[in-house]
């Protein structure tokens, strides 16, 4: 990710717990997914990019959120502690492609100063992809698979569906059919608190 933003005031030379300061965000990605192999989140979705993030400021008498891009440069920071979140999607929107970044920096805007904030980003929900054998294929050549939460689909894996869904790894039910030759199998297997970025 590219630097999102520069938050540029005006500066007084008083002291550095007075006045005004400049500060720099950017957001620092990590991608990594743990699974078996070690992967990254690009493996299995498209990365948004710098200006999709949203970020939202917070001091002891301030606060703001918003797009990055609709930050005003000429907005007036006083000095003192501030916390700066960044994200993308939401951990409620479920599904193929449904990503979702988080990460949270606190950063010091001292008086006459820039200061540069990194905010390092991570996965914050949880990545269910299908995979199959050909053995399996071979003696289930119809089969179907979905996710569901207290008995309401999340997202349905047709035959043949390689994308990956990212859903909340709190809770959700895993459901398949699988229809062989000799007869129809039904499937069902719970998962609960399922850590994010794996």
């Amino acid at each position: 990710f590219s630097v999102l933003a520069l938050v540029a005031a005006f500066s007084c030379t008083k002291s550095h717990t007075e006045g005004n300061g400049q500060v720099t965000f950017k957001v620092s990605n990590n991608q990594v997914v743990a699974d078996m192999t070690k992967s990254n989140v690009s493996d299995y979705t498209d990365l948004p990019s710098a200006a999709d993030f949203t970020i939202a400021i917070t001091g002891a008498d301030y606060e703001w959120t918003g797009r990055i891009s609709e930050w005003n440069s000429s907005t007036v920071l006083l000095a003192g502690e501030y916390s700066v979140t960044a994200s993308y999607g939401s951990i409620d929107v479920e599904g193929f492609d449904k990503r979702y970044f988080t990460g949270t920096s606190t950063f010091v805007i001292k008086g006459g100063e820039e200061t540069s904030v990194s905010i390092p980003v991570s996965l914050g929900n949880t990545v269910v992809r299908m995979t199959f054998s050909e053995s399996f294929t071979n003696y289930y050549p119809e089969y179907a698979f979905k996710l569901t939460r207290n008995g309401s689909e999340i997202v349905a894996f047709a035959k043949g569906e390689a994308k990956a869904a990212f859903v909340d790894g709190w809770k959700f039910t895993l459901e398949g059919t699988l229809v062989g030759e000799m007869k129809t199998t039904t499937i069902s297997k719970d998962y609960n608190n399922l850590d994010p970025a794996t």
